[in-house]
C-alpha cells in the first residue's frame, strides 16, 4: 500500500510538471512589433499569415526544447516563460526575442563571447549591471547573466531601452544591440546604415515563422 501511495504521488507530481501553463502572448503587441520590424513587407509575410495561429506559446516551447543543449533541457519551460513574459512586458514579439537568442548563443545558456559576452543574449557584465540597476533587481555579477531567466530579463530590457533611444527604428536598435548605440550614431552621421546584424536577426525571425506554417503544433 505504501508503495502504491508513493507511486501515485510521483505520478501526480509528474503530471503537474508536464501541465504547467505558459503565459499567454499579448497578440496585439506581437503584431504591432512585427509591423514595426517589417514595415510594408508585413502584409505578404509568414508573420501576417500566422496572425490566427492559436498555439504560438507551445510552438515557442517546442523550439526551445529542441534547441537547448541536453543539460539545459530541464529549463525549457522556465526559459520559454521568460521569453514570453519579458516580450509581453516590453511590447516585443517573442519570436523576435528567440531570433536574437538563436543568433547570439544558439540557445546555449553557458555560451561565452570573445569579448566577455555571457549567456543566451550574450550580455557583457557592464551592460548587465547597468540594466539591473535600472530595473532595481539584484546583481550577483556574472552569475546573474549565467541564469538564463535573468539573462533574458536584462537582455530584453536593454533592447527596450535601445528601441526608445532609436524611436522604434528596428534596423537601428538591432544594430545598436550588436555594436553599441554610440557607434550606430557615428555610422549614421557618416550616412552609413548598419545592416549586417539586423539582416541576420531578421532572417532568423522570419525563418521561425516559416517553420510555424508547416509545423503540426
Amino acid at each position: 500500500m505504501k508503495c502504491f501511495i508513493l507511486f501515485m504521488v510521483f505520478a501526480f507530481n509528474a503530471f503537474a510538471v508536464t501541465k504547467r501553463e505558459l503565459a499567454s502572448i499579448k497578440q496585439d503587441d506581437r503584431v504591432e512589433h512585427a509591423r514595426e520590424l517589417l514595415g510594408k513587407r508585413y502584409k505578404k509575410s509568414d508573420v501576417k499569415a500566422s496572425e490566427s495561429h492559436l498555439q504560438l506559446e507551445q510552438s515557442i516551447l517546442a523550439t526551445v526544447e529542441k534547441r537547448l543543449p541536453k543539460k539545459f533541457k530541464k529549463n525549457a519551460h522556465d526559459i520559454t516563460q521568460a521569453i514570453i513574459v519579458e516580450a509581453n512586458k516590453h511590447g516585443f514579439d517573442p519570436f523576435f526575442v528567440m531570433a536574437v537568442i538563436a543568433g547570439e548563443s544558439s540557445f546555449n545558456p553557458a555560451a561565452k563571447g570573445p569579448v566577455g559576452e555571457i549567456g543566451l543574449m550574450q550580455l557583457r557584465s557592464s551592460t548587465g549591471k547597468w540594466m539591473a540597476g535600472i530595473l532595481k533587481t539584484k546583481w550577483r555579477g556574472d552569475r546573474t547573466l549565467r541564469d538564463p531567466v535573468e539573462n533574458i530579463r536584462l537582455g530584453t530590457a536593454y533592447f527596450s531601452w535601445l528601441r526608445k533611444k532609436f524611436e522604434g527604428h528596428g534596423q537601428f536598435y538591432l544594430a545598436a544591440y550588436n555594436m553599441g548605440p554610440k557607434n550606430v550614431r557615428k555610422a549614421l552621421d557618416r550616412k552609413v546604415r548598419p545592416k549586417d546584424y539586423p539582416r541576420h536577426v531578421m532572417k532568423r525571425y522570419l525563418a521561425f515563422y516559416k517553420d510555424l506554417q508547416t509545423a503540426k503544433i
